[in-house]
C-alpha cells in the first residue's frame, strides 16, 4: 500500500487537497494564514471539542449497531444529533475566529 497522491486545487487564499485515492475519505483543507487567530485559546478549545464530539458520535453509533430496543436507539440517535449540532456551532465559531 503506497502513499495516496493528492491533487491540489487553489482558490484564493485556500488550497484544497482532494485525494485521488478513494480509500482516503476526508477532504483536507489547508488554509494559509498571514495573521494569527484572534483568540488562539478559543480556537484550540473549539478544535478539541470537534475532535472529541466526533469520537463520541463514533462510539454512540457503535452502541446503536448493537442494540435492538427502540427506546435505546432513540436515545443514542438524539445524543448523536446533539453532538452534531455542537460540532456545527464550533465550526461556525472557528470560521468567525479565522
Amino acid at each position: 500500500m503506497g502513499i495516496p497522491s493528492l491533487a491540489g486545487l487553489e482558490t484564493g487564499s485556500q488550497r484544497e487537497y482532494h485525494s485521488t485515492n478513494s480509500s482516503v475519505a476526508p477532504l483536507a483543507i489547508m488554509v494559509e494564514r498571514l495573521l494569527p487567530s484572534d483568540d488562539p485559546v478559543a480556537e484550540e478549545v473549539l478544535e478539541w471539542t470537534i475532535k472529541r464530539d466526533a469520537e463520541d458520535i463514533t462510539q454512540l453509533m457503535e452502541w446503536l449497531a448493537g442494540t435492538t430496543a427502540r427506546k435505546d436507539r432513540e436515545v443514542l440517535i438524539n445524543r448523536a444529533l446533539d453532538l452534531m449540532e455542537e460540532i456545527n456551532h464550533a465550526l461556525k465559531r472557528l470560521d468567525e475566529l479565522r
